[in-house]
């Protein structure tokens, strides 16, 4: 019976294997193309913000194609081009270090992964259900998968790692991939019934939007880290969890059946829910995050169930159509989130997320409508166990996770080495994701403290990274973060020495679409403690009002109280009213005592302006002034020196 059992755990494993690791290197190869639309096309190319969208839609629309593929070169060689391609472009992507190649790469990757949607659920359809339900079941081990990889890397996707052991890691799944797709028995005639009617097949709509929650909120570990306070492996542990759960669910929705639409519309409706106020803190959030997840886990299984009822004709063109305007919804959901930060589009990107909600759920409705009885499906808990196993990675990595303490500097010390540095996302100038130079710069300057501008934990547009846990653990030094366009993107401080009290405030005026904020901290250097401020001036040309106001404000919060330090990205030059503002107030611009004149910090390619500054109160003592000259970033970080009285 044992060895029964096992061989049936093998086969069922290999069944999955084509599916699970075309969605491993789907996911990752989108994480890759977003963040290239603005870090490569936008920012390194010049290509106009509003550009970007429809470059966007037309490569998710090349999902189109599926039908055309199917047709042309006939169900096996379908999945053979489309599984097989998106796993040699993902290898080749690993190897590249090139922002152009990676754009290049991953758009094709992407449209690849999203062709094989409609052409593998074309293969499962045929046997009703149970083909479905086994499709469905591994997309989620894939999605599971990858989040795992993903925590494992500490929220920095393996693209961005150099190195020889991602190349191995990706490699090897590339091969595992290959190997499978050789051994599957896929003699299958263009003839067979891989399509359904209209109203079914619409249904598969909302496996776009859903996809984007998923990448957004619930598989996005390092939003949940921004949101909970948890460190990364707590937060990936809870994903994974939440994965778990979800596959327990789907498999007991799969085992039942669909007989009305209650169960879709109860799943749909809490996920809906769970998302009407996205911003929740502690375990407010961990309770929404946790139902939202699983439930949206469950939906997914009754698309896939509900898209294997009624496959009464040949061909993939309903599927392809629809599964078309998924992708596209998708695309328009992912921009309209971030564009709402930069432009009024009569929403916050919040919002979006119960709408897409309402989306998802009445996708769930539509495959769930009616009554679905099918052959008994006996209870297979075999993916939530698998899902459940991976709980070693976020497990394994608390083991190794450090936990960055402030030195104690001797009462004696009163020097401390300051740095401001707008990191801009992570990405250089040629538009690539690379923290581990950033981190270089930050080391080989000598820097005590660091006030960050654009520090982003998890926004999918800029890679869903943890900018600010990975540099605190790669540098070893504790952070404090200060949240201002959402929970996720804003200002942060990295310390050496301890900070003896913190605190962060929103900056006027209130109705910005892209919110900016300040903090303040009280820094103990051991012979003394002095105040930092840091902070981040909105940033269009045409808001010189609303940056006179911010420096006014800063004004305030500092109130004549001595041994401040203020700095931080200004997007004022110093011919401008809020430098006059803070240099009446009686503030020292440090760059202009010390610094080479003219004193410019941006662009760092090629810098013809300074926006960055390092203010001090009259009664400190500077030296040492240096700005490093790094494309680590667009902007150029200042460092100095300060002696506190």
């Amino acid at each position: 019976m044992a060895t029964n059992s096992n061989e049936s755990i093998s086969k069922q494993i290999q069944g999955w294997m084509v599916t699970s690791l075309t969605v491993l290197f789907g996911l990752q190869l989108i994480r890759v193309l977003l963040p290239s639309f603005v870090g490569y096309l936008r920012d390194s190319q010049g290509v106009g913000s509003l550009d970007l969208a429809p470059i966007a839609i037309g490569i998710f629309s090349l999902s189109f194609l599926a039908g055309v593929i199917w047709k042309l070169a006939g169900p096996r060689n379908a999945v053979w081009i489309s599984a097989g391609g998106v796993g040699l472009i993902r290898f080749v992507e690993q190897i590249s270090t090139s922002p152009n190649t990676d754009y290049l790469l991953s758009a094709i990757g992407t449209a690849l992964f999203l062709m094989f949607i409609p052409i593998r659920l074309g293969i499962a359809r045929p046997m009703g259900t149970q083909g479905t339900v086994k499709f469905g079941f591994a997309f989620l081990i894939g999605m599971s998968l990858d989040t795992a990889i993903h925590i494992a890397a500490q929220t920095l996707d393996l693209s961005w790692w150099p190195g020889f052991i991602p190349i191995l890691l990706v490699a090897l799944l590339m091969l595992e991939m290959f190997d499978s797709l050789r051994k599957e028995d896929l003699d299958v005639s263009p003839d067979i019934s891989s399509d359904g009617n209209w109203g079914r097949t619409f249904a598969l709509a909302a496996l776009g939007p859903w996809i984007f929650l998923q990448l957004i909120v619930f598989q996005n570990v390092a939003r949940i880290s921004a949101l909970t306070g948890w460190e990364t492996p707590a937060a990936g542990a809870l994903v994974v969890f939440g994965n778990a759960l979800g596959l327990f669910g789907a498999a007991q929705v799969a085992r039942s059946g669909l007989r009305t639409f209650g169960a879709s519309l109860i799943a749909g409706l809490i996920l809906v829910a769970s998302l009407l106020n996205p911003e929740a803190t502690g375990w407010i959030a961990v309770l929404q995050l946790l139902g939202g997840h699983i439930f949206s886990i469950v939906i997914a299984m009754i698309l896939f169930i509900g898209l294997g009822w009624e496959a009464t004709k040949s061909g993939l063109m309903r599927a392809s159509v629809v599964n078309g305007v998924g992708q596209i919804l998708f695309v328009l959901l992912t921009f309209v989130y971030y564009v709402s930060f930069d432009i009024s589009l009569g929403l916050r990107a919040q919002t979006l997320l119960p709408i897409t909600a309402v989306l998802v759920a009445m996708g769930a409705v539509i495959a769930g409508r009616g009554q679905i009885t099918y052959g008994d499906v006996q209870l297979n808990l075999k993916p939530a166990y698998a899902a459940g196993l991976l709980l070693v990675v976020p497990l394994g990595l608390a083991f190794t996770w450090g936990n960055p303490a402030a030195i104690s500097p001797p009462s004696s010390n009163k020097t401390i080495r300051v740095m401001t540095y707008n990191l801009h996302n992570g990405f250089n100038t040629a538009g690539r994701l690379d923290l581990e130079a950033i981190a270089q710069v930050i080391e080989d300057s000598g820097a005590d403290v660091v006030g960050f501008q654009e520090i982003s934990r998890g926004w999918l547009i800029w890679a869903p990274t943890d900018m600010l846990t990975w540099l605190s653990q790669r540098l070893d030094m504790p952070y404090m973060f200060n949240p201002t366009a959402d929970a996720q993107w804003g200002n942060a401080i990295l310390s050496r020495y301890p900070i003896d009290s913190y605190e962060q405030h929103d900056l006027p005026p209130e109705d910005l679409l892209l919110m900016r904020g300040y903090f303040t901290a009280e820094i103990n250097v051991g012979g003394g403690t002095f105040t930092m401020i840091g902070t981040h001036f909105s940033h269009r040309d045409n808001q010189d009002a609303e940056r006179d106001i911010q420096a006014s404000e800063i004004i305030s919060a500092i109130a004549n109280n001595p041994t401040t330090i203020f700095l931080g990205d200004l997007n004022a030059r110093p011919d401008s009213n809020a430098y006059r503002i803070l240099l009446d107030a009686g503030l020292i611009d440090i760059s202009a005592i010390l610094g080479d004149q003219p004193t410019y910090t941006y662009y760092s390619a090629y810098p013809d302006h300074q926006i960055d500054y390092i203010w001090a109160t009259d009664d400190l003592t500077f030296t040492d002034f240096e700005i490093i000259q790094s494309m680590a970033s667009d902007h150029l970080p200042l460092v100095v020196t300060i002696e506190i009285p």
